[in-house]
């Protein structure tokens, strides 16, 4: 099965061209300023872009780095993870949030997640934590956030560091706290799909931790030490942010906020044009107030029946995900095997993500929801 099907002069899933027409301009100047200015990497507006990250969180420090997935390793490295260590983190979500775990030599657990928020489950997490477990490793998931109240509970209980993978929820709230600041350190990603998307691969951490700062620091950059160029404390990683990057989000995030209002606004309209049609259709759960809306994920009865349905009426959708991590191959030496992790296995046969960014089209989204409607109550 594929994860996306095609649409043909419809509804597009990602719509780049009409995502970023307006910034194209912005850009070249960008490009320009970097080529004129002589800083290429991790420079003058990496520093900006972090300081502007680290007041919009409210954070001690905040990290840039080359993506999100990098912006856990070097979390994950810093706090000394390795061979023997058990990090407890959902069945269900990008496979960032096990790998990284499995590349420090440590052991990723899964742990069932919630059917309503497809995010980690704390009773499961409290199950599965051992006395090798050295962290927690949730993860905010499409409009959806972890209950972190909980699950920051579980950690103090048992001694945890509480990492957050927070990659799409940046400028967004989560229990009374900007997500990212509820544990060790929290991670941001600018992967251009996301509500604070670039124009490539970055990422940021955010932590109040100033020697963990220090520690990653160096990690993103060689190991090098943060004075002295070519003077290396430990074996690092190249993980640093272009300036070209930065520089074009320096120009973006001051539109977070209406990114996110807006993106709010088309999720509750979802909700009310499709609410009604559950159970066949279940839409994402609560009001989305303070979150950082991603991509608006349905529970589908039929899924693939349905996919089929709208691609023909030339609307693209996109399954997150397809499989759940303990049944991907990269995972097979766990052991783990079908009926282990029953609501992870049952989302991935259920989900399915509808067109929602800022910029779509008028008539776009009541075009996506009359079809499925079409689907399931024939217009009614």
């Amino acid at each position: 099965m594929t994860t996306s099907l095609p649409a043909a002069q419809g509804v597009p899933y990602f719509d780049w061209d009409n995502r970023y027409r307006d910034w194209t301009e912005q850009l070249l100047e960008v490009v320009q300023e970097v080529a004129d200015s002589d800083e290429f990497i991790l420079k003058s507006r990496a520093a900006a872009l972090e300081e502007q990250v680290r007041e919009l969180t409210g954070a001690g420090h905040a990290i840039a780095v080359a993506s999100a997935t990098g912006a856990l390793t070097v979390v994950l490295t810093a706090l000394g993870l390795g061979p023997g260590d058990e990090v407890v983190t959902p069945a269900f979500s990008f496979i960032s949030t096990a790998s990284t775990v499995a590349l420090r030599g440590a052991r990723p657990v899964f742990a069932d997640v919630e059917y309503d928020t497809a995010c980690l489950d704390p009773a499961a997490a409290e199950t599965a934590v051992t006395d090798r477990t050295r962290a927690l490793l949730p993860a905010y998931l499409f409009t959806n956030q972890p209950d972190l109240a909980a699950l920051g509970g579980l950690a103090e209980r048992r001694g945890l560091a509480l990492v957050e993978d927070s990659a799409i929820a940046l400028g967004s709230t989560a229990a009374g706290r900007p997500a990212g600041r509820h544990g060790i350190a929290g991670v941001f990603s600018f992967f251009p799909g996301k509500p604070s998307g670039g124009v490539g691969d970055a990422g940021m951490i955010v932590t109040d931790d100033a020697e963990l700062a220090r520690e990653m620091r160096m990690l993103r950059n060689h190991g090098q030490d943060l004075a002295v160029r070519f003077l290396h404390h430990k074996v690092g990683f190249n993980c640093r942010m272009d300036e070209i990057t930065a520089g074009f989000l320096l120009r973006r995030l001051p539109h977070l906020d209406a990114y996110l209002t807006k993106r709010r606004q088309l999720a509750e309209e979802y909700r009310e044009r499709l609410a009604d049609l559950a159970p066949d259709l279940l839409t994402p759960p609560g009001d989305f107030t303070g979150r950082a809306v991603y991509s608006y994920v349905v529970r589908a009865q039929q899924r693939d029946r349905l996919r089929e349905h709208l691609a023909a009426e030339g609307i693209e959708t996109v399954v997150y995900y397809p499989k759940p991590l303990h049944l991907q191959p990269a995972f097979a030496e766990l052991g783990h095997r079908a009926g282990e992790f029953p609501v992870a296995e049952r989302l991935a046969e259920e989900c399915v993500a509808l067109p929602l960014h800022p910029e779509m089209r008028p008539g776009d989204l009541e075009r996506v929801t009359e079809s499925i409607r079409r689907f399931y109550r024939g217009g009614r």
